[in-house]
């Protein structure tokens, strides 16, 4: 605008708009206008200012002014103003500035003050949740009354709490009840097993080891008097004209002689190291352990007493021929080169003198 009115030459309005920002501007001193040959257009202020080594003072503008049309210098605007009111003005800026950092720094510690308050229940609801185990149903926290943010999620986290603590004590006792019923599955099938076990190593009408059985103990007890060289004796019976007995009273009958007879060479027999087996029909073996002759001479003679005594108390409901027995025995100290079934074979060939020799009686070879 100034340089416009320079270029029209408009002194007046100049001064006029001059004239008015001195008023407006308490703190400026002096103000100097200049035209393009350096002479003075206007002045208002202390002339004092003008002085540059004047520490009262401070240039505040120093403008060119410019020609709008023609672009060249046509004039230039000084400024100056008080350096006590700029020193105040400053000082208020920097006690305001002070104030509004004090402010500030109170304003921010307040605010993390608020904050911490406010986060403390969370940090408690977040350190419960992680430590919260559901097989201990450990969850330390309570519902609240509050009803904030935080207070809201701590109900809703201890309502699931409660459906998870529910849920787990359900599956615990399901659990409970899969292991009874496990082991109860368990212990049937053990007990399964076991009489599998039995049937497959047991004559089922006599109730005596079979023949399987015997074979197996028969290989164990070998071995074992190998080792330990001692005797080792085999005793093979058979029941005397037992098919007569099938043909005369039927075999339902003959099925009674045979389990009467088998309960009784059982009951002869003392040592849990001896074992009798049906080796099959009316025929039964013995193995004796560290057993000579004499010995199982001995108890077969014992045998054919007590079978003499329980045929005097009947085998059955109906009244049988006499039942006796004859007794086949082997003996032997396993050697290295001797084959178990020889000691067998012996027993069989005693057995057979013993039927050639008119029955109810002992053979031994």
């Amino acid at each position: 605008m100034i340089g416009v009115n320079i270029s029209l030459g408009l002194e007046d309005a100049n001064r006029e708009y001059l004239d008015y920002i001195s008023k407006q501007n308490s703190d400026v001193i002096f103000i100097e206008l200049k035209g393009s040959e350096k002479q003075t257009i206007y002045e208002n202020g202390n002339p004092k200012a003008k002085d540059g080594n004047n520490q009262e003072y401070m240039d505040f503008c120093d403008k060119e002014i410019i020609d709008p049309v023609s672009k060249s210098v046509i004039g230039s605007l000084h400024l100056h103003f008080s350096r006590e009111d700029f020193d105040k003005l400053q000082s208020d800026n920097n006690r305001l500035t002070l104030k509004l950092l004090f402010m500030t720094f109170i304003l921010l510690g307040l605010f993390l003050l608020l904050i911490q308050r406010e986060l403390r229940p969370l940090k408690k609801l977040s350190e419960s949740v992680c430590s919260y185990d559901p097989r201990l149903n450990n969850f330390a926290l309570t519902p609240t009354i509050g009803t904030d943010e935080v207070g809201l999620i701590q109900n809703a986290i201890i309502t699931m709490v409660e459906k998870i603590a529910l849920h787990t004590h359900m599956l615990d006792e399901i659990n409970h009840s899969l292991e009874d019923k496990i082991k109860e599955r368990t212990k049937e099938l053990e007990e399964a097993n076991r009489q599998l076990k039995t049937l497959a190593i047991t004559d089922m009408l006599t109730q005596l080891p079979n023949r399987r059985y015997f074979e197996e103990y028969y290989a164990k007890s070998w071995e074992l008097a190998k080792r330990t060289g001692v005797n080792l004796s085999i005793v093979m019976c058979d029941i005397d004209h037992f098919k007569k007995v099938n043909d005369t009273y039927g075999h339902q009958i003959g099925d009674e002689v045979l389990i009467r007879v088998a309960a009784t060479l059982k009951l002869t027999l003392k040592r849990e190291t001896d074992l009798i087996a049906r080796y099959g029909g009316e025929e039964f073996i013995l193995i004796l352990y560290d057993t000579d002759l004499n010995d199982a001479e001995k108890i077969c003679n014992k045998m054919q007493e007590n079978l003499k005594i329980a045929q005097e108390k009947s085998y059955t409901k109906e009244a049988v021929a006499p039942v006796t027995m004859s007794f086949g025995i082997s003996c032997t100290k396993p050697g290295r080169d001797e084959e178990s079934e020889s000691l067998i074979k012996k027993a069989d060939d005693a057995l057979y003198k013993a039927k050639e020799s008119g029955r109810n009686c002992v053979s031994i070879k």
